[in-house]
């Protein structure tokens, strides 16, 4: 037998198969159009119709799903701008009550009538610095009732008021008025309440209720602030 029948005969079989195939989808389809043919007119008309509605619905399932992809975009970026909002509302009220809680911290309160004794907690703060001037350095000497201090006036003072440790200070006053209150570095709070014919310029003198005391802390300077 030749070459070419014998691989013709090895063929048949596959040629054999893809025959059978395709009269079995050519089979089907027959079935299937004549199955269709033999639907009465209005069957096949809402068949047609079926076919286009199931159509339809698949197409807007899909814009449904893009419109929800994009709502729930916006729904997101709703929700993490709500979010700035909140934190940046928060930072504003811890700022503005930071801000609050500093300003009372600078509130001038000033104490009155304690033992004078020069001390670093009289150093000078921020709310001095705010809520006072500097009038500069001043020198200070230390006086009490007794004649040889007060040269005969006693206890009472320039501007009616009793002497008071912690609080009369006398003063020259063509620099600081009369009644202000001073707060000295490293002493603290007082107010001019007297005069002396020895204080001129940027001297003054801290009443002691002590003549001993006044001995004691004898002559030194101080920045002095009048006070608002």
């Amino acid at each position: 037998m030749s070459f070419w029948k014998k691989n013709l005969l090895r063929q048949v079989p596959a040629i054999a198969l893809c025959a059978a195939l395709g009269m079995s989808h050519v089979s089907a389809y027959s079935d299937s159009a004549a199955a269709l043919s033999e639907l009465p007119a209005a069957d096949t008309t809402t068949a047609a119709i079926g076919m286009i509605t199931s159509a339809e619905k698949s197409a807007v399932g899909s814009v449904r799903t893009t419109e929800e992809m994009t709502k729930a975009k916006e729904d997101l970026a709703a929700k993490k701008a709500a979010e700035e909002a909140a934190r940046k509302a928060a930072e504003e009220a811890a700022r503005k009550a930071a801000e609050e809680a500093r300003l009372a911290a600078l509130q001038y309160t000033p104490t009155y009538g304690r033992t004078v004794t020069r001390s670093s907690a009289y150093s000078v703060t921020e709310a001095i610095q705010v809520n006072g001037q500097v009038m500069g350095n001043f020198k200070l000497t230390f006086y009490c009732a007794c004649s040889s201090c007060s040269g005969g006036y006693g206890d009472g003072t320039a501007t009616g008021t009793r002497c008071t440790e912690g609080r009369t200070i006398a003063v020259d006053p063509r620099v600081i008025p009369l009644g202000s209150k001073v707060y000295i570095e490293g002493f603290g709070d007082f107010i001019a309440e007297d005069t002396g014919g020895a204080i001129k310029g940027n001297k003054i003198d801290i009443y002691l209720s002590d003549h001993d005391r006044c001995y004691e802390l004898g002559v030194t300077s101080a920045n002095v602030y009048l006070m608002s």
